[in-house]
């Protein structure tokens, strides 16, 4: 190696769990959608159907207990959601693979940048319809311009992340929620026109006090990086992430029924809580807070597991049963692709699909008294539309926009660090026929000398080491 000479180093990491496959070019002949994308893709489609059955389907049933649809994906069904985009900004870092530093690194955060502010501006489009549920797209446009910082970092460093967004996210929460302002009417989305009205409410609401606060949910974001950095199509992979998910559920629903019980942790609560009866606390650790926060009362409640309690050990709950169910479609969609190809049709354009349901919510086109009936009819539109559309025109509709705008400024930063390169190295004025070229170049001290600038008495390098 020639002395004072350094290559410069990638940041993207090593997998934790496998070594990485060498991304293959696709043949003429091959599918552009991997196995790997086809189980995320399955995983994603999951994630929506939880999604929109929550928000169809009653919270309880004729009984007046919780509802097998609520008990099931509440809280777990957008969690799945952000963990596999995480994944995908992880798809994103394979394309620039050992070239993640310099401008390539700056041309994919500007890339990202425009991704997160489309997917903010469809959801504040979404926000003027005033539909009954709160749009979660501006909250993950957010979530990818948090996430700049981080992309490109080991696998290290983002779980170290991870944990702190899990854990200290629900601290301030609990310490500072009461304190932030929010907008006139909470209960609303915000718009175009809200978020410019109100800018430090819409702040206030995106980072820490929403529906899905994003301090605390870059926790999904940073492990979904790390999973999706890893060899997917492997078996061995598959079970380690659902196993790793299956242990966080069970031993963080565990802790909590032990810190509410035997702990004494509920009677606690009681004790704190005057103004609420133990029927009315029972009702909150089990459905959630109707308010988007817990009471602050004591910090018994952050032992809750509740859906969108936005305690610690919801948090980390809800990530391990998005990894477990991750991990086991992977399992499942490693043979009989086609089986699952509706599915995966559904799951490469949830963006355009969760829109389409929040339209339909807002115009009150399906009859909201007969849950099973409307659940029903969206996924199968959605199953057929996701089909036709795909084997026609690819991507879907909102994704393909937002997929050629981020390119599109991919490909400019880099553009423009290259047509900068090129100049540099162009000479003033043409070198005299008498003179060697050598002789004109002015020096670059960072590049190895040619075999021409090698003096005489030293013995030519065989080869870079």
């Amino acid at each position: 190696m020639t002395a004072g000479i350094q290559k410069p180093r990638s940041v993207y990491p090593p997998p934790a769990l496998a070594r990485p496959e060498a991304p293959a070019e696709p043949g003429p002949n091959e599918s552009t959608r991997t196995k790997r994308a086809i189980g995320i893709d399955v995983a994603r489609s999951i994630a929506l159907i939880g999604m929109v059955a929550v928000h169809v389907w009653p919270v309880t049933n004729k009984n007046d207990d919780m509802s097998l649809v609520y008990a099931v994906f509440a809280g777990r069904a957008a969690g799945l959601f952000a963990l596999l985009a995480g994944v995908s900004i992880a798809f994103v870092e394979r394309r620039s693979r050992g070239k993640l530093f310099g401008r390539t690194l700056w041309a994919d955060r500007g890339a990202l940048v425009i991704r997160g502010l489309l997917i903010m501006l469809a959801g504040l489009l979404l926000g003027y319809l005033e539909s009954d549920v709160t749009t979660i797209l501006p909250y993950f446009g957010i979530l990818f311009l948090l996430v700049i910082p981080l992309y490109g970092r080991s696998n290290r460093v983002l779980l170290i992340a991870g944990v702190l967004f899990a854990t200290l996210g629900p601290l301030l929460l609990f310490l500072f929620g009461d304190s932030l302002p929010e907008q006139p009417d909470p209960g609303a989305d915000y718009t175009l026109t809200t978020m410019f009205q109100y800018p430090v409410p819409f702040v206030a609401d995106m980072l820490l006090i929403g529906q899905y606060p994003t301090l605390l949910w870059m926790a999904y974001i940073c492990v979904g990086i790390v999973i999706g950095r890893q060899v997917l199509t492997s078996k061995k992979v598959a079970l380690v992430i659902a196993a790793w998910g299956a242990g966080l559920a069970l031993a963080t629903w565990f802790l909590s029924q032990f810190l509410l019980g035997a702990a004494g942790g509920f009677q606690r609560l009681v004790e704190a809580t005057p103004r609420m009866t133990s029927a009315d606390i029972v009702d909150v650790l089990a459905y959630g807070p109707e308010d988007p926060m817990l009471p602050h009362t004591t910090g018994w409640w952050l032992a809750a597991v509740a859906p969108y309690s936005h305690t610690p050990l919801n948090l980390i709950h809800d990530l391990g049963c998005a990894m477990a169910v991750t991990g086991v479609v992977l399992l499942l969609t490693r043979s009989g692709g086609k089986i699952f190809s509706p599915f995966a049709a559904i799951g490469a354009m949830t963006l355009t699909l969760y829109s389409a349901h929040v339209v339909i919510l807002a115009i009150d086109v399906l009859d909201t008294a007969r849950p099973r009936v409307s659940l029903w009819v969206q996924i199968i539109s959605f199953m057929l539309f996701a089909l036709v559309w795909r084997s026609a025109m690819g991507r879907g509709p909102l994704e393909q926009i937002i997929s050629d705008s981020s390119d599109w400024v991919r490909t400019r930063i880099l553009s423009s660090g290259q047509s900068r390169a090129g100049h540099r190295r162009q000479p003033a004025e043409s070198p005299s026929p008498h003179v060697p070229l050598s002789a004109t170049r002015e020096p670059n001290p960072g590049a190895p000398p040619s075999e021409t600038d090698l003096p005489a008495k030293v013995p030519r390098p065989s080869g870079t080491q």
